[in-house]
C-alpha cells in the first residue's frame, strides 16, 4: 500500500489562525519586528530558522503569510488535535532519526510551488543559544536544488524559556537572509551551505536582552532554571540547586545568586546563564575523558499510541561509553553511542524515538538529571568527532610522509 501524499499547508486554516490568534498575540503581547523580506521572495524555497520557543513558529507563519510553509515537526507535537494539525500541512518526523520518506514529502511540497520550513536544531534551545546543527539540511538543499532562506529570531527564547512556567512579553526581532539563491545552488559545496546556515542562525538571547536593555521583571523569573543550571559552581554539588523568584540557591553550601531584570546573574561565579551552562558542559566532558562517567536514573515509561501516551510502568535508564539503555520491565531498548548526538528533553521528560515507536520517560529522580544526560550524549558525540578528525589528520600526515620518501 503506497504512502499517502502530504497535504500542503491550508491557507484558509492558517489565515484564520493568523486573524484570530496571530495578529492579536503578536501586536498586543509579543512585538514581532520583521522587515517583510519573506513576502517578496518567490516560492518554492526551503526556510530554516532557529528554534528557541514556540513563538518562532507563530512568528514565521506571520512573516510568510500568505505563502504559508509546510513545517517539518516532531511526531510528539501531533498528540493534541492531530487531524487539525495535519490539515495545516505539517510534515511529521521522529527526531534525530533518518527518514527517507520525509525527503520525498518535502520534494512533493516544493513541486507544488509551496515552501517548506525546517528547524535544523531539531529541538528547543536550552539556554538561548544555538543547539548543535548537523549538515543534514545543507545536504537536503544541495540535493533538491532550491533556494535557501534563513530566519534568525532574537528574543524568542526570552519570551518562554524551555524551563519556565510563564511567558514573558517583549520585542522579538528577526534577521532574514536569502542564504543561497538559484544561481548558487549548483556551485556551492555542502560545507559552504552548512557554514552559511550556522553563521546566519547564530544568536544569544541573553546578550540580545542586555544590549537592547529589555526589562523582564516577573515573579517567577528563575523558577525552573535550576533544572538546567543543576550544578553549584561554589561547592560542585549536583542537583542541589533550588529556585524561588529571581534567586538560585544551593541547598548544600548555601551559595546564592540572583538574576536581575536584564538577565544578568549577580553574586556568584558567573554573570551569564550561558557561562554557567558552558562550565557544566566542560565538567561533563572531563568526566567522559577521565573515564569517570556513568548515568543511572529511574523514570516512568510512556509510549505514544494514537493520540495519547500510554503508561508502561517503571523504567531504568543507564548511559555509559557503550550507549544508552532503557529497561522497561522485561523490555530493553538499546541505543548505540552513535545513535543520538543530542536528546529531546525538558525538566520532566526525555523523549526517545525508535523506528517502531516513540517513548517518553518521566523523571522520578533529581531535577537536572535530564539536562546532565543530554550534555553527556552531546559531549560523547563531540569527543567521537574530535577523535575521528585526529585520526584522519594522522593518516593524512602518514600518507604525505610516505609520498615524500
Amino acid at each position: 500500500m503506497s504512502k499517502r501524499k502530504p497535504v500542503p499547508a491550508s491557507k484558509f486554516l492558517l489565515g484564520m489562525a493568523k486573524l484570530f490568534y496571530g495578529n492579536r498575540y503578536f501586536t498586543k503581547k509579543v512585538k514581532l519586528v520583521s522587515d517583510g523580506v519573506l513576502k517578496h521572495i518567490k516560492p518554492p524555497y526551503i526556510v530554516v530558522a532557529n528554534h528557541a520557543s514556540f513563538a518562532d513558529v507563530g512568528g514565521l507563519e506571520m512573516m510568510c503569510a500568505p505563502q504559508y510553509p509546510s513545517f517539518v515537526i516532531s511526531v510528539t507535537q501531533l498528540v493534541q488535535w492531530p487531524s487539525l494539525i495535519k490539515r495545516m500541512g505539517v510534515l511529521p518526523k521522529k527526531q534525530f532519526t533518518v527518514d527517507t520518506s520525509l525527503v520525498r514529502d518535502i520534494k512533493y511540497i516544493l513541486g507544488k510551488k509551496r515552501n517548506v520550513a525546517i528547524y535544523p536544531e531539531a529541538k528547543l534551545s536550552v539556554v538561548g543559544t544555538p543547539n548543535i546543527i548537523k549538515p543534514a539540511v545543507a545536504k537536503l538543499v544541495k540535493l533538491l536544488k532550491v533556494p535557501l532562506v534563513t530566519v534568525c529570531f532574537h528574543g524568542s527564547y526570552l519570551h518562554h524559556p524551555r524551563w519556565a512556567k510563564s511567558r514573558r512579553y517583549l520585542p522579538v526581532q528577526t534577521d532574514v537572509r536569502l542564504a543561497v539563491d538559484e544561481t548558487e545552488i549548483g556551485k556551492l559545496s555542502v560545507e559552504e551551505i552548512q557554514r552559511r546556515i550556522v553563521t546566519n542562525l547564530a544568536y544569544d538571547d541573553y546578550a540580545y536582552q542586555l544590549e537592547n536593555k529589555i526589562e523582564i521583571d516577573v515573579p517567577d523569573l528563575c523558577e525552573g532554571l535550576e533544572g538546567i543550571l543543576y550544578k553549584c559552581p561554589e561547592c560542585g554539588e549536583e542537583f542541589a540547586m533550588t529556585a524561588h523568584g529571581n534567586t538560585l540557591q544551593c541547598t548544600k553550601c548555601g551559595a546564592t545568586v540572583t538574576q536581575n531584570k536584564y538577565g544578568q546573574l549577580v553574586g556568584g561565579k558567573f554573570d551569564k546563564v550561558t557561562d554557567w551552562y558552558q562550565w557544566e558542559t566542560d565538567c561533563v566532558k572531563k568526566e567522559l575523558v577521565d573515564g569517570n562517567y556513568r548515568y543511572e536514573g529511574y523514570f516512568v515509561a510512556e509510549e505514544l499510541v494514537g493520540k495519547k501516551y500510554v503508561t508502561l510502568g517503571e523504567a531504568r535508564i543507564t548511559h555509559d561509553y557503550e550507549g544508552l539503555t532503557a529497561e522497561i520491565g522485561e523490555k530493553k531498548l538499546f541505543f548505540k553511542r552513535d545513535m543520538f548526538y543530542t536528546l529531546s528533553f525538558n525538566n520532566d521528560y526525555i523523549f526517545l524515538p525508535t523506528e517502531q515507536a516513540v517513548y517518553r520517560f518521566k523523571r522520578t529522580g533529581n531535577l537536572g538529571c535530564n539536562a546532565k544526560l543530554n550534555l553527556a550524549v552531546e559531549q560523547q558525540s563531540v569527543l567521537d568527532e574530535e577523535r575521528a578528525a585526529a585520526n584522519d589528520n594522522a593518516q593524512n600526515a602518514t600518507n604525505a610522509n610516505d609520498q615524500s620518501k
